[in-house]
């Protein structure tokens, strides 16, 4: 049965013709902007597709199949006569003559610079920073780490990370002294995200970087919540089987940590929270009052990217 209060999606080809008052439309170049990549998404999407089912290849060889996703393509000449050989402005923004090239997304400015700058620890707890996701980084103020869930219906999902895991932090400096100086950082997915639940430890450095010394991943019991988790900690390594071990403990922090932003940060406590407040505005304040001529900016195409977003969450 269908829940009479919830919303139906549209038709396929319906999406892009909800009513909006012309205010809150996309402009012109955004929705070509928008179609655009949509449109380089399919074609990322469909490639591995097809050769998946005509050649048998179903996952990447190298990393080097990842960074063909990026730049490349066919480049196209520059200058005036683009104009001429491609009239339609969304032809225009699918052929690309930057660096994207033919359905191709731009190439990360990091892997552009160094290919392999990503593998380092560095690198990885800087890009924590640099990301949008920044703000669910907490110091640490309690060890060992607990979680909020409750026990009585999801067992022991408290930390598995000791004293030993991180007894070689970078300065020397015991747990408690690493805590009193506000130098143990945390970035906690665990309660929110099944599976792998991520619990990343990052230390403060004396030259004011941030260095991760332990992560921790966990799994529900097959089938019986209350049992707790399954967890296993990893501890930075620089040789032999563990480094690539711990190379991929970082990667389910970094999708965890996408997911999470785009989800609940970005989707949920971002989008979908503020378009009452945006119907509210229209509805109640003039154009010409000051709070309204604040929040309009803020405002721009965001119900119009909501309404895409609920017809198409995937």
């Amino acid at each position: 049965m269908e829940d009479p209060n919830s919303e139906s999606r549209l038709p396929p080809g319906m999406s892009l013709n909800i009513y909006f008052s012309r205010d809150e439309q996309f402009g012109q170049l955004k929705m070509l902007d928008f179609l655009a990549y949509v449109i380089k998404s399919i074609f990322t999407f469909l490639v591995p597709k097809f050769k998946a089912r005509w050649y048998g290849i179903r996952e990447f060889d190298s990393f080097q199949d990842t960074l063909n996703l990026y730049g490349g393509g066919i480049k196209l000449p520059q200058g005036p006569s683009l104009d001429i050989t491609i009239p339609f402005q969304i032809l225009k923004t699918i052929l690309r003559t930057d660096d994207e090239g033919y359905f191709k997304f731009p190439t990360p400015q990091i892997i552009e610079e160094d290919k392999t700058a990503w593998r380092t620890d560095e690198e990885f707890a800087r890009e924590m920073l640099a990301r949008l996701n920044l703000v669910i980084i907490c110091c640490l103020q309690e060890f060992p780490l607990a979680s909020n869930l409750d026990p009585k219906v999801y067992g022991n999902q408290n930390s598995s990370i000791t004293r030993d895991h991180i007894k070689n932090n970078p300065d020397g400096l015991t747990v408690e002294e690493a805590i009193e100086n506000n130098m143990l950082f945390i970035l906690d997915h665990h309660d929110a995200l099944m599976s792998y639940a991520t619990r990343t430890l990052i230390f403060l450095q004396s030259d004011g970087t941030l260095k991760p010394l332990a992560i921790e991943l966990s799994l529900p019991y097959p089938q019986v919540d209350q049992f707790g988790a399954i967890s296993k900690v990893y501890t930075p390594s620089e040789h032999g089987v563990e480094s690539f071990i711990w190379q991929l403990a970082k990667a389910y922090i970094a999708v965890n940590d996408f997911g999470y932003h785009q989800l609940i940060s970005h989707w949920l406590n971002t989008h979908a929270v503020i378009e009452p407040f945006m119907i509210a505005t229209n509805r109640q304040l003039s154009v010409f009052h000051p709070i309204y001529k604040l929040l309009d900016p803020g405002f721009c195409n965001t119900r119009n990217i909501n309404a895409l977003t609920r017809q198409n969450p995937d």
